[in-house]
């Protein structure tokens, strides 16, 4: 019995188990707008309560209807846990000392994609015309930007934002817009058909994906478990089926160093700007 109690306490002491009769602290955990919220609930919820089973800890599920919402929370360093892209991230990490947890290992790509009967060739046919992003702060559209940006490609396009990747096919195929920009695994889980339709014009450098981090006010024990739990999440099969709708597919540790900090040399509230 004095075994248990010495073990009970000292889970207590690390912030793990909560003291009887204490209130439990309930964690922000936000998430960026990518998809509807009641489709978003759906996929986060329940990996957020096995999390809790796995940790002791309890969270509460923050949702967005934009982005502009989600990002202006971040920049005041609202959300102790979040899950953002990996340009917020940078922004974050300078502005508020959020730290990166955990990952998924797929690295991201910005494609640049037109039809494969289309007579653009190359990037300055584009010169003029008009493509199709899913929106202003997605990934595949701010990598885009940014590698035109770094490489002092100048072209006059006329953006058009259509809420979805699915969308961004669509426009296309139809000819509605000249081209369009998707991330490199969406496009490689397209039917056959529909890439066989389409041509990629351009590709950006990878990048590392999307990652839950917490803000620096949250315990190191309370960050070190939400990590330790992802990663055995993964190992096991009855929870790993969790991971992919959260995009935390073969979950790895997050580095800032190594992942992220090399996003700083963009000037992400330039190329956001009257997005």
């Amino acid at each position: 019995m004095r075994l248990f109690a010495g073990l009970a306490l000292l889970l207590v002491l690390a912030g793990i188990v909560p003291a009887q009769g204490a209130e439990q602290k309930q964690y922000v955990f936000a998430v960026l707008p990518q998809r509807p919220p009641v489709t978003m609930h759906t996929n986060w919820r329940p990996f957020l309560d096995q999390l809790e089973r796995e940790t002791g800890l309890t969270f509460k599920l923050k949702l967005y209807e934009t982005m502009n919402q989600f990002e202006a929370e971040l920049k005041q360093g609202v959300p102790d846990f979040t899950f953002a892209t990996p340009f917020q991230l940078m922004v974050i990490h300078k502005t508020q000392n959020y730290r990166p947890l955990v990952r998924g290992s797929h690295q991201l790509a910005g494609m640049l994609i037109v039809r494969n009967d289309s007579p653009y060739k190359e990037l300055r046919d584009l010169n003029n015309h008009e493509i199709a992003y899913v929106g202003s702060r997605n990934v595949c559209s701010l990598a885009l930007r940014n590698q035109l940006y770094q490489q002092h490609i100048k072209l006059n396009l006329n953006e058009i934002f259509v809420g979805s990747s699915s969308n961004v096919y669509k426009t296309v195929l139809l000819g509605k817009t000249a081209a369009g920009t998707v991330l490199n695994v969406d496009f490689d889980a397209q039917p056959v058909d529909v890439k066989a339709k389409l041509r990629i014009l351009m590709k950006t450098p990878y990048l590392a994906p999307h990652s839950i981090a917490a803000h620096p006010r949250i315990p190191a024990n309370a960050q070190q478990a939400v990590a330790e739990a992802v990663l055995r999440m993964a190992e096991k099969p009855e929870t790993t089926a969790l991971l992919k709708p959260v995009q935390l597919g073969k979950p790895v540790v997050s580095n800032y160093e190594r992942d992220y900090q090399s996003l700083e040399n963009m000037d992400y509230e330039a190329l956001v700007k009257g997005m």
